[in-house]
């Protein structure tokens, strides 16, 4: 059996999940890092995507925002939003995203367009979480 490490996502509402686990993975900026047992310790951004998360041989998926992560003894991850798949409205979700790339279209700023964007690949998570599970 995989040794294990505390992992704990909050999101501003809940605590989206606290556990043991042997592995995460998510996404940065700067492309996707994994998290295994006696990881050296980090800080790091997360970009919106899909997390998966292996806890006892079972492997979950859920789809988050920005937000930060912690290594250390354990592994915090602070993030604005987290859903299961179970938890996403796939018929709001695809007003969302025909919203957000009307708006993205639209932008009159780099700001407005980034904030767009990383909306987006929220929402896009979302839907890809849909077709992973249930």
């Amino acid at each position: 059996m995989h040794k294990q490490f505390s992992l704990e996502i909050i999101t501003p509402d809940r605590i989206f999940f606290d556990g043991k686990v042997e592995e995460l993975i998510f996404n940065t900026p700067t492309g996707e890092i994994e998290i295994l047992y006696h990881t050296l310790p980090m800080v790091a951004l997360v970009s919106p995507g899909i997390i998966f998360i292996s806890q006892n041989g079972r492997k979950m998926e859920a789809a988050c925002s920005e937000g930060f992560v912690r290594v250390g003894e354990k592994v915090t991850l602070l993030i604005q939003t987290c859903k299961w798949p179970y938890e996403v409205d796939e018929e709001e979700t695809n007003k969302e995203v025909k919203l957000l790339n009307d708006k993205i279209k639209k932008a009159q700023s780099m700001k407005e367009y980034k904030m767009a964007k990383a909306q987006l690949a929220l929402q896009l998570a979302k839907l890809k979480t849909k077709e992973f599970n249930y």
